[in-house]
């Protein structure tokens, strides 16, 4: 992956926090850019990710951080199919040149392509079993506060206006309080639990023979609608086949429960506008994600 700027800052943080337990002669392997630089430090076993795009929305990215690695700490214990936090270093949030990060374990990618349906639904529902008995409070839907911290970091901030005219932030803005007016309307008496938080495809990941998830830094609790949403709202997949699969009594809108059905529909146009404004925010410094962003605004134009 050809690095950027700030993905090269990052491997340079990384390896120096790394060599403060001792962790050295590693040559940084940047595995991704995005929300968080994703960083090997090869050929030790230790991979770091380093916040990257989130401080721009998450003034205390450190609380995200620690929240991931508490949750994967109690998973990990659990016997659940997670990528786990690096042995090597303390499972904490570490800062090296000023940037946050933390430190996994490595885990060598198979070639098994994306997971199908039935293994989304039936993995999703497996660890939200896992996880009802998790015991730290978690703050409710926490991914979602981004959506308004970037339409006010627009205001202020001249390189995050680069795409979203004032015009189209109207429309993400009143969006934005449609859609939760309906989730909050749909969710009435539902069941929250602790959730992995961004439950798409992407951060199932096939290595040894088997599925784990990853990611867990948006963690929150909320309604397992949320997490299901992440996959059934993207057209790559067949969303009635994920949720035969999750089959743990939610509704797939047959009409014999509008509210559930109702719930999950506003948790996949939310999924879709906080794709939107992630993307928006990726254009200010990856150039490929810029042709996507536009795109994913001129969907909300005509919405």
């Amino acid at each position: 992956m050809l690095a950027t700027s700030r993905s090269a800052d990052a491997a340079r943080a990384a390896v120096s926090a790394a060599a403060a337990f001792g962790v050295t002669g590693v040559e940084p392997a940047i595995l991704a850019d995005g929300a968080n630089v994703i960083v090997h430090l090869a050929p030790s076993p230790l991979v770091a990710k380093v916040a990257a795009s989130t401080t721009a929305v998450r003034p205390d990215v450190d609380a995200w951080l620690g929240r991931e690695l508490d949750l994967a700490c109690f998973l990990t214990a659990a016997g659940a199919p997670v990528m786990k936090p690096s042995a090597e270093v303390p499972a904490e949030v570490h800062r090296a040149d000023g940037l946050p990060m933390s430190f996994w374990t490595y885990l060598s990618p198979s070639d098994a392509g994306p997971p199908d349906e039935a293994t989304i639904g039936s993995m999703l529902r497996d660890l939200h079993a896992v996880l009802r008995t998790y015991p730290a409070p978690l703050p409710p839907l926490a991914p979602l506060a981004d959506i308004p911290a970037f339409l006010d970091r627009r205001q202020t901030s001249p390189a995050s206006q680069t795409l979203v005219s004032a015009a189209d932030a109207l429309v993400l803005a009143e969006t934005f309080s449609r859609l939760t007016g309906e989730l909050a309307a749909a969710s009435v008496n539902t069941p929250v639990q602790a959730l992995h938080g961004d439950a798409g495809a992407g951060n199932l990941m096939a290595t040894g023979g088997q599925w784990v998830w990853h990611d867990f830094e948006d963690t929150c609790s909320g309604p397992v609608a949320w997490d299901l949403a992440a996959t059934t709202a993207s057209p790559r997949f067949e969303r009635a086949r994920i949720l035969a699969a999750y089959s743990d009594g939610v509704d797939v809108g047959d009409g014999a429960d509008q509210a559930g059905d109702a719930q999950l529909r506003a948790c996949e146009q939310l999924r879709r506008l906080h794709l939107t404004i992630w993307y928006a925010l990726y254009a200010g410094r990856l150039q490929d994600c810029r042709q996507r962003a536009a795109e994913l605004l001129a969907s909300w134009r005509t919405a």
